[in-house]
C-alpha cells in the first residue's frame, strides 16, 4: 500500500472513532463529550484487534508533526480575552499551581502506594531465588 493509501486509511479510522463518538455521546446522552468517547472508542478498537497500531500510525504520526499548527486558533484566542487575564491572571495562575501542586502529590503517594503493595507480591518468589543463589 502506498503511503498516501496508509495516511488515508488512517485518517478515516481516526474520523470514524471521533464520529462514533459523537453520534454516541448524542444519542445515549453520555456525560463525556463526544471525542473524548470517541478517542475511548479507538482505545477498545486498538486494544482488541479491530484496529492495528500500523493502520493509523502514519496518520498520527503526520497529526504529532504538525500539532503546532493546532494551537494557532488558542493564541488567537487567548489574545482576545487578555483583558480578563489582566483582571484574573494572578487567581489563574495560583489555582493552576495548587492543582499542579496537589498532582503531583497524590501522584508520589499513588506510586509509593504501589511500591509498597508491589514488592509484597514479589518478594516470596524474589527471595526464594536470592536464598537459592546463597546455598550454592
Amino acid at each position: 500500500m502506498t503511503s498516501w493509501m496508509k495516511l488515508v486509511e488512517g485518517f478515516t479510522i481516526l474520523t470514524a472513532a471521533y464520529f462514533g463518538g459523537e453520534l454516541l455521546s448524542k444519542v445515549f446522552n453520555f456525560p463525556l463529550p463526544g471525542n473524548l468517547t470517541g478517542l475511548l472508542l479507538m482505545f477498545l478498537a486498538l486494544l482488541t484487534g479491530v484496529v492495528k497500531e500500523e493502520q493509523i500510525k502514519d496518520a498520527a504520526n503526520f497529526l504529532l508533526d504538525n500539532m503546532m499548527l493546532f494551537f494557532i486558533p488558542l493564541n488567537v484566542g487567548l489574545m482576545t480575552i487578555f483583558p480578563l487575564l489582566k483582571e484574573e491572571g494572578l487567581a489563574m495562575l495560583l489555582a493552576l499551581i495548587i492543582s499542579t501542586v496537589l498532582v503531583m502529590v497524590i501522584t508520589a503517594y499513588a506510586a509509593e502506594w504501589l511500591r509498597r503493595i508491589t514488592p509484597r507480591q514479589l518478594t516470596s518468589h524474589g527471595q526464594e531465588e536470592k536464598n537459592e543463589r546463597i546455598s550454592r
